[in-house]
């Protein structure tokens, strides 16, 4: 009973009070105030929200993902990493949960683990726009420009107007292009 009425204290000094009345009718609000607050910037917020939701149901993919995140925004990326990998362990599926960890790794400058994730990721759930653009920006960034611009084209299979796509495919070519000469 003291565990039940200290987690509803603590979420009272976390949430606003109309969030509150939400939470009230709905406790997997919980989880969707945490998002909020990523998206927001305001990761510590968000972390402590997540924290809370892990004491509850700690095996929650959408909680540990958040929990993941929020730690790496918070430039934690050693526990980012662990709850992501334990989040991967138990959802080896889940492609948002294979791309956040792919994100922490790149972020630890693991830069093979990243792309085998965003690879991963990928093969499983190829209309995530956002990891395509992840594996091209990686490949990209460490140099790799015949990859990327793979990549790229794998992506324009998929979506072949997105101008965003066409651009970077263009500026692809153009940097291999002066690599060659």
């Amino acid at each position: 009973m003291k565990d039940i009425k200290t987690y509803n204290e603590k979420i009272r000094k976390i949430l606003t009070s109309e969030e509150l009345r939400e939470y009230n009718r709905d406790s997997y609000s919980l989880v969707d105030f945490g998002y909020e607050y990523v998206e927001m910037g305001d990761f510590k917020r968000a972390f402590q929200l997540f924290s809370l939701g892990a004491r509850v149901n700690g095996s929650d993919p959408d909680i540990l993902n958040g929990l993941g995140i929020s730690l790496c925004e918070l430039g934690r990326f050693r526990a980012s990493r662990l709850v992501l990998e334990k989040a991967a362990e138990l959802y080896p599926d889940d492609s948002v949960t294979l791309a956040n960890l792919a994100g922490v790794y790149w972020e630890e400058g693991a830069f093979e683990l990243a792309i085998h994730f965003y690879s991963r990721a990928i093969e499983i759930d190829p209309a995530v726009t956002e990891t395509h653009f992840n594996l091209i920006n990686l490949y990209y960034e460490t140099g790799d420009l015949f990859m990327a611009y793979i990549a790229c084209l794998s992506l324009l299979k998929i979506e072949p107007e997105n101008p965003q796509a066409l651009d970077l495919r263009d500026d692809i070519i153009l940097n291999l292009g002066l690599m060659v000469c």
